[in-house]
């Protein structure tokens, strides 16, 4: 239950005890030695960066992966000194940041090395690195042939300190030869460095599925994510795990509004009323990342059909178009377009619906829009803020262990 002083229109439920949860779940997994990267990209998945962190950090993630190095800053001044990877390549400049705040960098091309390095030579420290070798995602990394002709001069910096190296899956949950093929190729890379008395001490392939699917690829260090909030990669239907859920969605009813048969509701007057019913009005829509969706190109035949239908069946105003969300524990649709900051839901058929009655909505976590208020639960209460005071969430050690 969340305090009597805390009534907003629409909020993002977070709980942080289940993040810790799944944290230590994934950890159970994973052989001694084995390390676990507590993935918090995405403003942590949208559960908040820092939040999500220190839950991860606090009950057994050993070091932090982010996209940007603005994210590491964040972290950074929040009093978090855990080792922090950025994931992309970094813009000229942004070296600096790095060193600055003493975040880990992946390096993807030669050049981005020698930049690296002179940031190095004016803060007079080594900077810690990640060499990402491309075997199949086909975004950024060394490939192969590129990695062997600049290795030497990479290896000639001695302002950079090689910490770890690794390459990222594209299809680890749908395509197993392929996935054992990039294993392959990283593994060759590897095993041809070692052969020149080179041993780095991270190597790192696996993602949330496939740490589940190949724990033979889990070498030294595993990165995880989705698994840490809640949920299973697409494509995997069961795990080894007992997940608990780490993130909800929740409107208000604002009004209740009243229409006959054969009323029209929204923009566009998209949707017809077929029966005299009541609409509740919520406070949440495409503006606050609602009704929002990856729509990728469909994989087989049958995707294609799910989507054709789904469109089709929006465009017709049938049920099976329409976003549902849940209202006193029964399903209710979304009717008509949906508007910037408003949208309809039918509840005619739904008993006991007034204002201010929660409703619970479905939606990607990471489109959601920040400007949506986060509750963050802990023993059953919720505040507008994390946790403070005696939470083991706030713990600022560099080993996040127990």
């Amino acid at each position: 239950m969340m305090k009597e002083e805390i009534n907003p229109a629409r909020w993002i439920e977070v709980d942080l005890e289940a993040i810790a949860h799944n944290t230590a779940q994934v950890k159970g997994l994973l052989s001694p030695g084995v390390r676990l990267m507590a993935v918090v990209k995405g403003d942590g998945y949208g559960h908040g960066l820092v939040p999500a962190a220190r839950a991860a950090l606090a009950r057994g993630a050993d070091m932090l992966g982010v996209t940007h190095p603005e994210e590491g800053v964040v972290l950074r001044e929040a009093g978090i000194a855990a080792p922090v990877l950025i994931f992309r390549p970094l813009l000229p400049g942004e070296e600096e940041i790095a060193a600055a705040y003493r975040l880990t960098v992946t390096l993807s091309d030669l050049q981005q090395a020698k930049r690296l390095a002179a940031a190095a030579r004016k803060i007079g420290e080594r900077i810690p690195m990640h060499v990402k070798i491309e075997t199949g995602m086909g975004r950024t990394g060394f490939t192969p042939a590129s990695f062997w002709s600049e290795v030497d001069e990479l290896l000639s910096l001695p302002e950079l300190k090689w910490e770890g190296i690794y390459t990222h899956f594209s299809a680890a949950a749908g395509d197993p030869s392929f996935t054992r093929r990039q294993f392959r190729v990283f593994r060759e890379v590897v095993n041809t460095l070692a052969g020149r008395g080179i041993r780095i001490p991270l190597r790192h392939v696996c993602n949330s599925a496939a740490l589940l699917l190949y724990p033979e690829m889990h070498l030294d260090l595993v990165r995880a994510g989705t698994l840490l909030y809640g949920q299973l990669p697409a494509g995997i239907r069961s795990a080894p795990l007992s997940l608990r859920g780490t993130w909800s969605f929740w409107a208000r009813v604002v009004h209740l509004q009243r229409l006959p048969r054969g009323a029209t509701v929204g923009y566009g007057r998209t949707y017809r009323v077929r029966r005299d019913t009541v609409l509740a009005v919520l406070p949440v829509g495409y503006s606050d990342g609602f009704g929002l969706d990856v729509a990728p190109r469909p994989a087989g035949w049958w995707d294609l059909v799910k989507v054709l239908g789904k469109t089709a069946g929006a465009f017709l105003g049938f049920p099976w178009g329409a976003y549902y969300v849940k209202v006193n524990g029964k399903s209710a649709p979304v009717v008509g377009r949906l508007g910037m900051g408003l949208c309809c839901v039918d509840v005619g058929k739904i008993p006991e619906v007034c204002i201010g009655t929660p409703v619970l909505l479905p939606a990607r976590r990471t489109v959601i829009s920040s400007a949506v208020p986060r509750l963050y639960v802990k023993g059953g209460e919720a505040a507008l803020r994390e946790p403070e005071g005696e939470s083991p969430f706030n713990r600022h050690d560099s080993s996040g262990n127990d």
